[in-house]
């Protein structure tokens, strides 16, 4: 098979020892790589009673067959592991040029597995690997440590990926940094390094790697790139305002959450939205992603008072989390928000929810000032927003309690702080309401990974037919029949996305069909729409088992009371999702039996005969 290398890296970091193994070739025609190739690898190698911050948990880092090259979004990289957030599946994927250079190196995937005794990273130049001391960067910042271990490499053109000191101090909702402004941002992968003492992995790689039909390759390229360029997400809103369109546009849907879910509408928007970033703080000249013609990434720069600084911009996601979430309308002071998420290490969805979760609780009496050390943690109050950061970030007081994530905090603050609590599975739910589009509720009750729009998220496809030439016709956003079927059909899509590896949002231009001629000309293996969404499913099904070890039943799937209780105001007053009706045919179309576990059938049609033992004991 061409489009890989078949060669995984495996690092043991109690013994120092590197090895290289050959992938089986079965692997790679039924998992594809990414995230369906970690999910093969541990599934049977981490134990089911393994303790996510301990010994026993794995990490993967994998790319796919599309990696490596010119492919459109094809920067991106899967990081999986056991979550330390919610103690189940975890994946999580990141842009940059890890992926290329991983490729390019030599390497479909990495295993990282011990502890090390004292603070390392890992160095992979093409086939030259080793574990290099980083006691002299363990304790700094992602800013200053990266450019430390680009002075010590001599290369500037490698890839970092790199925990701050949220991962350090093994936070679960510690991120990993990847070349200081990309992330995997969800579920604590960071603090699974940092119990590993893995402080960054470094990667480069120049060598060239074969796809099996070149010239249809460069075709299926080009094809790719007029496709995303022509549609009107990829082509024109993306570009213009990055993810932060959604917040333009999706609040007049009810879509985007305010005051810690509770109301369905704000006058603040619009004053941190995309279009009021790029009339103030945007720079014109965007920093793309590798091999990226979306160019959804922002460039802003303050250029005077106490928030000045010229980087990064913020996501939608946390122009939501530190904004509408908090009732906060300052666009500066959430651009300060994210610098100094990032720069600890730390996931901006869970930072932001835990600080709404306690302005909440702040407002009930639940959380004293006492308590927060003398923080005034009122609604919209941003100077207490990056307080919070910093102690969250430094596990210091109220922030330690806030930063192993609003469902262990409800737990221990007690006094009906539970009520408020809003996670799915111990991870908080990223910004888009399911009471908007009621099949988002099925997706963040059913993900491998708790509440994630990046399983599946469908909410933008209520216009429009799922790209696959009828396979799925429009629902509209509060329909309740047909829900279960849709939700099933995208996740299996957006699970072959992750596994290629490529960005969701390649999804608005580019069906099924065309991921797998994409696949074939790669490898040589035939590909079409069918297979491909057959490879979503085997590797959807494999991390629901992988979940249902860990105890994980139908009892689970399931959303917070908060959102399931009508909104005050805002197009979705009076909404709420039927849940039982929607998971109900969500539990048919999969084959799964009532209690949550994928049939016996179905795991023998989708070819997962090992797994049955695992869950049927009868």
């Amino acid at each position: 098979m061409k489009g890989y290398t078949r060669v995984l890296l495996r690092v043991d970091l109690t013994t120092g020892k590197i090895t290289k193994e050959s992938i089986p070739e079965e692997y790679l025609k039924d998992y594809i790589g990414g995230s369906g190739l970690a999910t093969r690898y541990l599934y049977d190698e981490i134990p089911s009673d393994a303790d996510p911050l301990g010994p026993d948990n794995k990490i993967c880092i994998s790319v796919g067959p599309l990696n490596g090259g010119a492919y459109p979004t094809s920067g991106r990289f899967n990081l999986s592991c056991l979550s330390p957030l919610t103690g189940i599946w975890l994946d999580a994927s990141s842009s940059g040029k890890l992926a290329y250079h991983l490729k390019k190196a030599g390497y479909d995937a990495i295993i990282m597995e011990g502890v090390s005794k004292e603070p390392v990273y890992l160095s992979i130049y093409n086939g030259e690997v080793e574990l290099r001391d980083a006691s002299k960067i363990w304790g700094m910042k992602i800013a200053p440590a990266m450019e430390a271990v680009f002075a010590q490499c001599g290369n500037n053109r490698a890839s970092i990926s790199m925990i701050g000191p949220a991962g350090e101090h093994l936070l679960p909702m510690a991120n990993v940094m990847n070349n200081k402004r990309r992330t995997v941002g969800r579920g604590g992968a960071g603090a699974v390094m940092g119990s590993k003492k893995l402080k960054a992995i470094v990667v480069y790689g120049d060598r060239d790697f074969e796809v099996a039909e070149p010239e249809e390759w460069k075709a299926i390229i080009k094809e790719s790139i007029k496709k995303l360029q022509a549609h009107p997400a990829t082509g024109q809103g993306l570009p213009a305002y990055g993810t932060s369109v959604v917040l333009a546009r999706q609040h007049e849907s009810g879509d985007v959450p305010a005051k810690n879910w509770q109301i369905g509408d704000w006058d603040g928007y619009m004053k941190i939205s995309g279009p009021a970033m790029a009339q103030t703080i945007l720079v014109k000249h965007p920093n793309p992603c590798h091999a990226c013609p979306i160019h959804c990434a922002r460039h802003v720069e303050i250029k005077e008072g106490e928030y000045k600084m010229a980087g990064e911009g913020p996501e939608y996601e946390t122009l939501a989390s530190f904004g509408s979430m908090c009732l906060n309308d300052d666009l500066e002071s959430i651009v300060a928000a994210n610098v100094l998420c990032n720069e600890y290490g730390m996931d901006t969805i869970s930072v932001g929810s835990a600080i709404a979760f306690a302005m909440e609780a702040y407002e009930k009496g639940i959380i004293t000032a006492e308590d927060t050390e003398g923080i005034d943690l009122t609604w919209g109050n941003e100077k207490a927003i990056l307080a919070m950061i910093e102690k969250i970030g430094n596990r210091e007081g109220l922030g330690d309690v806030l930063g192993q994530g609003v469902r262990k905090a409800a737990q221990q603050l007690g006094k009906g702080a539970e009520e408020f609590s809003v996670h799915v599975k111990g991870m908080e739910l990223p910004y888009h309401d399911p009471r908007a589009f009621f099949e988002t509720g099925v997706t963040y009750a059913t993900s491998p990974r708790g509440a994630c729009h990046l399983h599946g998220h469908i909410g933008s496809w209520h216009a429009q037919p799922i790209p696959e030439g009828g396979l799925m016709a429009a629902i509209p956003p509060h329909e309740t029949r047909g829900k279960g079927k849709m939700t099933k059909l995208v996740q299996d899509i957006s699970t072959v996305v992750n596994s290629a590896v490529v960005c969701q949002f390649t999804n608005f231009a580019l069906s099924v069909t065309h991921m797998g001629e994409a696949l074939t000309a790669a490898t040589g293996e035939p590909w079409d729409g069918k297979k491909v969404l057959e490879a979503g499913e085997r590797i959807f099904n494999l991390q629901r088992a992988f979940n249902n070890r860990r105890g994980i039943t139908s009892a689970d799937d399931n959303l917070p009371g908060r959102v399931l209780a009508s909104v005050k105001g805002g197009p979705v007053e009076g909404k709420i999702p039927d849940m039982g009706t929607m998971l109900n045919e969500y539990y048919i179309e999969r084959g799964w039996e009532t209690d949550g576990r994928p049939s016996r059938k179905k795991l023998q049609e989708l070819g997962l005969d090992f797994v049955i033992g695992d869950l049927y004991q009868d």
